[in-house]
């Protein structure tokens, strides 16, 4: 006796897809959006910045030093009111030290700038002695055969207060 199967039961076609089968339009996204991740990857690569990172380069690990070249190194610097010589933080300031280093050229062309940010400093801790100068110095480390052999630091632009 040979028993039928139920009406409702569903015969796998060999037209369906299988398990891990994407089909045309999962393949088709898949190759569109792998297109699209190798544009901005060479676009980056070729003209892009920091701000477009992973698609472009970060330039804090993307640069090759040779080995008797000069390693550069930007930093805040402040003095309080009471004489005190502080390095501020972005918490401080408002402003992340690599923001600072990309409006170098801003802070030299107006060095009230930093006033600025001694206010913006003032008004985040009032209570805190106030900032009555500020410069930016870049710190150069000379290199011989990938060794340190010099170090020196140069003020790039100040500001003090009245």
């Amino acid at each position: 006796m040979v028993l039928d199967r139920p009406a409702t039961a569903e015969q796998p076609s060999r037209t369906s897809p299988t398990a891990g089968d994407v089909g045309s339009k999962g393949r088709s996204a898949r190759l569109a959006l792998t297109a699209v991740a190798v544009v901005l990857l060479v676009y980056g690569t070729i003209a892009g910045s920091d701000d477009m990172f992973p698609f472009g380069p970060f330039r804090m690990y993307a640069g090759y030093y040779s080995p008797n070249g000069v390693i550069t190194s930007n930093l805040l610097m402040a003095r309080t009111a009471n004489g005190q010589v502080v390095t501020p933080t972005q918490a401080d300031i408002g402003l992340a030290r690599g923001d600072i280093e990309g409006e170098l050229g801003a802070f030299r062309a107006d060095p009230a700038r930093l006033a600025d940010l001694a206010q913006t400093f003032h008004r985040r801790h009032p209570a805190a002695s106030p900032y009555v100068a500020m410069w930016i110095v870049q710190k150069r480390w000379q290199l011989h055969d990938r060794a340190v052999d010099t170090q020196t630091s140069v003020t790039l632009v100040s500001w003090r207060a009245r």
